[in-house]
């Protein structure tokens, strides 16, 4: 894997997307059934899955649905 440091946010947004689409199709679900799951537009699964990343409020709505709040945890944990 390459150094995240040396991606621009908007590549970073993509890689994002392209992950929360991979993780969605092989869930079997709709973009609408997403959309409807996790109580957001079927425009805003959309433009998440297209990198562009609205709201972190939208972005862990979709996490939550598809079960991948986990790639969140160390970002949560407290400090030592």
């Amino acid at each position: 894997m390459e150094d995240m440091y040396s991606l621009s946010d908007a590549q970073i947004e993509k890689r994002i997307g392209e992950k929360i689409k991979a993780v969605r199709l092989k869930q079997n679900i709709t973009q609408d059934s997403l959309a409807k799951s996790s109580s957001i537009s079927l425009s805003s699964v959309k433009k998440v899955e297209a990198g562009k990343i609205g709201s972190f409020d939208t972005l862990l709505r979709i996490l939550r649905t598809l079960g991948m709040l986990d790639e969140l945890s160390h970002l949560c944990e407290e400090e030592q």
